[in-house]
């Protein structure tokens, strides 16, 4: 989705994925106003995903895209139950229904990879309110977070992958700053792509 003057086979910026988890009600939209051009820190591309009613569908597209290195981090946004401050949600339990694991295959718990302290002091930073959660909520949120972050296992170069959740009450203003604030953390050490046919002969 993100636009940019250069044409996709030589754009070497490091993409990040913004992905609004809700089909239904979306937490923020990247393109800000009228001009169709979605919002980017100075050399990142951010690309928008739209939920999906088919969670494990999801986890497996974003999932495929970083392993793939097409992306390089995935930002998972949407609403908690809770009102006060946003939440960075640090980890979810693998899905269950009425009280049963819903599979039997991979780890009780899995823990974001997203940079949180980082995170959490930098939207501080931007005057939002905002907290660090270890409460799995039961929802298509943590179930994508779970789903994910058991898709791409463990590596030296694991991608950072994290979970911001805002409050029905939250201004749009507030959840742009902190969604802003948090993707800027998450690629401040990003490289650029190596160029297309660099070293061959």
């Amino acid at each position: 989705m993100a636009l940019s003057t250069q044409s996709a086979h030589d754009d070497r910026r490091p993409t990040i994925l913004i992905c609004n988890w809700s089909s239904t009600n979306p937490a923020w939209d990247l393109v800000e106003d009228l001009s169709g051009v979605p919002w980017q820190p100075e050399g990142v591309q951010t690309e928008l995903v739209e939920g999906d009613s088919n969670i494990a569908s999801l986890a497996e597209s974003l999932a495929e895209r970083l392993l793939s290195r097409d992306a390089r981090a995935v930002l998972l946004i949407g609403h908690t139950r809770h009102e006060g401050a946003a939440r960075l949600q640090l980890r979810a339990e693998i899905p269950h229904q009425n009280g049963i694991r819903i599979s039997a295959d991979g780890p009780g718990v899995v823990r974001s990879t997203g940079p949180a302290a980082d995170i959490l002091d930098a939207v501080a930073k931007a005057h939002v309110s905002i907290v660090a959660s270890s409460e799995h909520e039961p929802d298509e949120g943590s179930e994508l977070l779970y789903g994910l972050l058991n898709r791409i296992g463990e590596s030296l170069e694991t991608p950072p992958v994290a979970l911001l959740r805002f409050p029905a009450s939250m201004t749009e203003a507030s959840i742009a700053q902190a969604v802003k604030s948090a993707v800027i953390v998450m690629t401040q050490n990003f490289t650029q792509a190596p160029r297309f046919g660099a070293g061959r002969a």
